[in-house]
């Protein structure tokens, strides 16, 4: 079983933690812009109805269109600034947790990409459910 959902946005990638002290108690927290884009994402693939994956082995694509400042050659199609494409990855599979599969552990298989958007910014998500 093969999906592809697209979703709709400047991709964002997943901030560091933030942390804070309450007496002896630590904890920690997403920072805002992070919580938003995660938000966001998982209310677009909600909207799409996706077929959950409860268990099995699961193949993810990820293509990340983010924007072209408008100051860059149309020539340049490789995105090679920040954000980094593993912090990318990380903001959707939390995004992705328990509405297109149960455990970030079924992914066995990864192929992310990051490029300047020819039209809007999204992300397009592949996900395959393997045959064992």
């Amino acid at each position: 079983m093969i999906q592809t959902l697209r979703i709709v946005g400047i991709p964002k990638a997943q901030g560091r933690p933030k942390f804070f002290r309450r007496g002896n108690h630590v904890g920690t927290y997403d920072p805002k812009e992070s919580r938003h884009w995660k938000n966001n994402v998982s209310a677009q693939i909600v909207a799409q109805k996706p077929q959950f994956i409860k268990s099995g082995a699961i193949s993810v694509i990820m293509l990340f269109h983010l924007p072209k400042p408008k100051s860059l050659s149309k020539k340049v199609l490789r995105h090679v600034k920040k954000p980094d494409i593993d912090n990318l990855q990380k903001a959707i599979f939390d995004s992705c947790k328990g509405i297109l599969w149960g455990d970030d552990s079924q992914v066995v298989e990864i192929f992310a990409a990051k490029s300047y958007a020819l039209e809007e910014p999204h992300v397009l998500l592949t996900v395959n459910a393997l045959v064992e």
